[in-house]
């Protein structure tokens, strides 16, 4: 089936924004290798790191699935189910808020990192729900996928845990166990995931809104 020009440009702009944030992650994990030797660090072990931040691996599910719809192609991409779509707009848009809110005052990049901090932690979120917003179809999605989509959090705090606990680094201040203790990681926990099911209840909401509007 020959492809509309709308299903052209929204392909290319997705093509667009996942070459920009593969970009952006390869920028990130060059400036983190670069350090690696100051900090101590060997190339394994800040490799292990680079991948135990919620924010890169947030961009790099961001960075797949729009890789996926602008290479996939067949009338089938639009019955596709929304729900990993959808999850990963809940994830990205966390990203940019707990930045904005309890991480972008610790530290002030410049160069190069200021540039890589901005794309995963801003641009990278807004142009991912922009992305959601115009492009992903929205029928089907359930009123409780967001209780769903808090599984995946829910490994990763596990992980990081578990790992901070072997290795004594936790990628976030207020999931830091050796200074928080279990308690106060849970109560940070708990309020982040009450935020995050907020935030995929409204995504829910205006998908039901949009499906309704403009059923795929």
């Amino acid at each position: 089936m020959t492809l509309t020009r709308t299903a052209k440009l929204k392909r290319t702009a997705a093509a667009l924004l996942a070459l920009l944030g593969w970009a952006t992650l390869l920028l990130q994990y060059w400036l983190l290798m670069r350090t690696a030797g100051v900090m101590a660090l060997s190339p394994l072990e800040a490799t292990i790191r680079f991948f135990s931040y919620f924010t890169i691996q947030s961009n790099i599910l961001a960075a797949l699935v729009l890789t996926a719809f602008a290479i996939k192609s067949g009338p089938e991409e639009w019955l596709v189910h929304p729900f990993v779509r959808s999850a990963v707009a809940v994830y990205i848009a966390m990203v940019g808020l707990v930045y904005a809110v309890l991480l972008r005052q610790l530290w002030s990049p410049v160069g190069a990192q200021w540039i890589a901090d901005a794309m995963l932690h801003y641009a990278m979120p807004v142009a991912y729900l922009l992305f959601w917003l115009t492009c992903v179809s929205k029928a089907g999605l359930r009123w409780y996928d967001p209780l769903l989509w808090l599984i995946y959090p829910l490994f990763y705090l596990g992980f990081v845990l578990v790992r901070g606990k072997i290795s004594g680094f936790y990628p976030y201040p207020f999931i830091d166990a050796k200074t928080l203790g279990y308690a106060g990681v849970a109560a940070n926990t708990a309020g982040l995931l009450i935020v995050c099911a907020a935030i995929g209840m409204c995504l829910v909401m205006t998908g039901w809104w949009l499906a309704r509007r403009q059923p795929v």
